[in-house]
């Protein structure tokens, strides 16, 4: 699956909103209108590793120059809508850690096979969580 950023500040959201609400407000994405995702490039093309569908909205699993982050999807056009076959699925499990901020995943077998794996990839910025990415994601584009 590949996207194209197409915005990468809050303000960009507040059209996605289900209320009104002041610049200094945080909404259902967790941002205010003054933030800026620093990592994304407008105009640059990404390719999706996962989808990560939180309590309030989805987000792909992407990285930029090595930092990998889950950003909202309403930021990004598809440019290509086909996933891996080898991709899984994952409902997360109400006495987990990350439930109910987390509510599901969907991407690359370890991501989805290993229940800590979310939490090393985006929180702890685990070593080998990210070894672990970056090698399914010179796979996908090797094809």
């Amino acid at each position: 699956m590949r996207i194209l950023c197409k915005y990468n500040t809050g303000k960009d959201l507040r059209f996605y909103e289900y209320k009104s609400l002041i610049e200094e407000e945080f909404g259902r994405f967790g941002v205010s209108e003054k933030t800026e995702y620093g990592e994304l490039e407008i105009g640059k093309e990404y390719l999706v590793m996962g989808i990560i569908v939180f309590e309030t909205y989805q987000a792909y699993l992407i990285d930029d120059n090595g930092l990998i982050s889950a950003c909202p999807c309403q930021l990004f056009e598809t440019i290509d809508d086909s996933v891996p076959i080898s991709w899984k699925f994952r409902v997360i499990d109400k006495n987990e850690d990350i439930y109910p901020f987390v509510q599901a995943i969907i991407g690359y077998p370890e991501l989805c096979l290993d229940k800590n794996a979310y939490e090393e990839l985006i929180v702890e910025k685990d070593e080998e969580a990210e070894r672990i990415y970056f090698r399914r994601k010179i796979e996908l584009e090797n094809g």
